[in-house]
């Protein structure tokens, strides 16, 4: 039976994450061809990076290196004998199977590069060959193949080019070559650990990189090796610290002593979100590199996965009946054992940042009791804005099973010889349903208090134009230009006026009265600051559509220069009649007669000037019992008014908050 190579390399792609694939393929077959010489002679390695010509710009427009488009890899091992040529011709070829060969390899070279290149000399029968030919995606595969005897004396080397690297390859490569040397360690780190290793060095810019320094540099010897069992099984984890800023802590799982996939370490021991540091100061990651016989026959013709199932999976479901979780648990436990200490150190930091952030804002400050192993796990390196989202969605889940708790509790109370009991029964839950409310609670007050902190500088002298202190107070209490439902209940402040005001039905605010659609028929280009109706306005036959409206006109702080156009107890009692004898609508789109009775509401928020108080007086206000207002009720528009100053206002918000202000310890004065 013959393959088609071109087939047979179009049936899969190569992951855009394995890109270096290709590349650590051809440097195994470069280390076994060295083990299968049989001498004591040294194993060199040699990777040579072919780039562009054309220099890399990145976005800022500093230059970055040349795209890699070529690898060269050549080898002093046994070459391309006649028994290695033949099994090349072989799809899933058995020759290598002992050192965990599947024969397919050499498929994910074209799946990456448009074309490789062998040339090889080796010796056969006490002759030197020199065997050169293509790989391509033909159907054949083997292209331009040659092999002639030369000179007996020419040294034995092989040389692999994968050549024109694919475009959509290019940016998944790494370009540096010091990054691809860190690559090559971790896919062939158990081949590193060995006395035996070959040489392996790069040719890229400048002097060659040797990569086994490099290893040894990352490594400075830390390296712990365990044998564990798991059933009948063994499994070979070691552990090496890795002194290097660019590392981070992984799990690698082997397969015939190559990585084949890998996972962070800090999903399970969240701590490991950074690295570590040393007794001398030095920063270093941990990585675990685990090894099985059993893992050799899970993995993947590709060696790209391993046929693992996870506990969730149920038993024997992948042919195996060992999860990945329980080799996860066996590393962790080999990185626990050992790195206890720095891990503890980790943890500090880790809750050291938490809890930081959690003074900042009070009301997660019960999920360090209740949550706190979900609390641990939230990464410590996070910006205070992620930090949030992260602990936002563990209150969310606490207030729920908090909700669910308290229903159960109040469905046990609902007889009343069952109240008595309640306390001792649910004691605990009673003290969770206190923190975990009145931290929400005390995060609140303590915003009360800086609005009210905020409103008192707003007024006061400054060298601020005046119409800015009047829309900088308008803003405080409730956004500009909005409408009710364009934001949430915690964005507006009207309880600075009346705690009432929070609970409304309908608010415009600084909107013409010809804008509200639907409420008010009415033509009039009038802007009132805030409007609001406080019941649904679309009701069934015969019910009224407001239960009241309220009105609320901020006028900018220590103005005296009012006219009489401009009289706010004019423009108040405007738009009353603007509203009376108009043509509110009902949901058939009727005339609504409020007139009789729908009573209005109006605030005047304003300082007391002489002339605002000449204005009150010629209307007929009476001064409020604290003189620091005027209230008056106009029976034509059923309208009610106050006039209320800044401190007043400022004065009855503080009252009205003093008690849980003094329950925080917050300043009352």
């Amino acid at each position: 039976m013959e393959i088609d190579i071109r087939g047979k390399i179009n049936e899969k792609k190569l992951a855009f994450k394995n890109t270096l694939l290709p590349l650590f393929e051809a440097v195994v077959n470069s280390i076994h061809a060295i083990e299968e010489r049989g001498d004591n002679q040294p194993g060199l390695i040699t990777i040579t990076l072919g780039r562009s010509k054309q220099v890399g710009l990145q976005l800022d427009g500093a230059t970055s290196l040349p795209t890699i488009l070529d690898f060269a890899i050549e080898d002093n091992g046994i070459g391309f004998n006649a028994k290695n040529y033949e099994s090349f011709n072989f799809a899933h070829s058995t020759y290598k199977e002992k050192r965990g060969g599947k024969g397919v390899g050499r498929f994910t070279w074209l799946r990456a590069f448009r074309v490789v290149e062998i040339d090889s000399h080796y010796r056969d029968n006490g002759s030197t060959y020199h065997r050169t030919f293509n790989f391509e995606a033909t159907k054949r595969g083997i292209e331009k193949h040659q092999n002639s005897p030369i000179a007996t004396n020419v040294a034995k080397r092989t040389i692999v080019r994968l050549k024109g690297l694919k475009e959509e390859y290019h940016q998944w490569c790494n370009s540096n070559a010091e990054d691809i040397a860190i690559k090559i360690i971790e896919h062939c780190f158990v081949f590193f650990l060995k006395k035996t290793c070959p040489t392996i060095r790069i040719i890229d810019t400048g002097d060659p990189l040797i990569v086994n320094d490099l290893f040894g540099v990352f490594t400075k010897g830390h390296v712990i090796t365990e044998e564990r069992k798991i059933g009948d099984v063994e499994f070979t984890i070691s552990v090496v610290k890795l002194y290097h800023d660019r590392e981070d802590n992984k799990i690698h799982y082997c397969a015939h002593t190559r990585e084949v996939q890998r996972e962070k370490l800090s999903v399970t021991i969240p701590d490991l979100d950074r690295p570590m540091v040393d007794e001398h100061g030095d920063l270093f990651s941990v990585a675990a590199y685990i090894t099985s016989p059993y893992l050799d026959a899970q993995v993947n013709e590709e060696r790209t996965s391993l046929n693992l199932r996870t506990e969730s999976d149920g038993e024997l479901q992948y042919g195996g009946d060992i999860s990945i979780d329980r080799i996860r648990a066996e590393a962790v436990s080999v990185i626990k054992d050992h790195f206890a200490r720095y891990l503890e150190k980790l943890s500090e930091v880790r809750l050291e940042r938490v809890q930081k952030f959690v003074v900042r804002h009070p009301r997660y400050r019960h999920l360090m009791k209740y949550r706190s192993e979900e609390v641990r796990r939230v990464p410590s390196n996070l910006s205070d804005e992620k930090m949030e989202v992260e602990l936002f969605k563990i209150q969310q889940g606490l207030e729920l099973e908090v909700m669910k708790e308290a229903k159960q509790a109040l469905n046990f109370i609902a007889k009343p010889e069952d109240q008595e009991s309640f306390k001792a029964k649910f004691d605990e839950l009673y003290d969770k349903i206190i923190e975990v409310g009145g931290s929400k609670l005390a995060e609140y007050v303590i915003h009360r208090k800086t609005v009210i902190d905020l409103l008192e500088k707003h007024i006061g002298k400054s060298n601020t134009d005046g119409a800015s202190r009047e829309e900088a107070v308008h803003k405080l209490i409730f956004p500009l230009k909005k409408f009710s439902d364009d934001i949430g209940f915690e964005e507006h402040n009207l309880w600075l006026i009346d705690e009432r005001l929070a609970y409304h039905k309908y608010l415009a605010s600084d909107k013409a009265l010809k804008e509200l659609k639907n409420v008010v028929d009415s033509d009039s280009k009038d802007r009132p600051d805030l409007i609001v109706f406080n019941t649904s306005f679309a009701l069934a036959n015969g019910s009224k559509p407001f239960g009241s409206i309220v009105l609320v006109e901020f006028k900018k702080p220590l103005r005296d220069d009012y006219n009489e156009k401009e009289n706010p107890i004019a423009q108040i009692n405007k738009y009353a009649r603007e509203l009376t004898e108009g043509s509110a609508k009902d949901k058939d789109q009727r005339p609504l007669d409020i007139r009789a009775n729908t009573p209005i509401y109006a605030y005047i928020v304003c300082d007391l000037t002489p002339k605002l108080r000449a204005f009150a007086k010629d209307a007929g206000y009476r001064p409020l019992p604290d003189n620091d207002g005027f209230f008056n009720y106009n029976e034509n528009y059923q309208l009610y008014c106050e006039i209320i100053s800044f401190d007043k206002l400022i004065r009855d918000s503080k009252a009205r908050n003093q008690a849980l202000f003094e329950k925080l310890n917050l300043p009352t004065e």
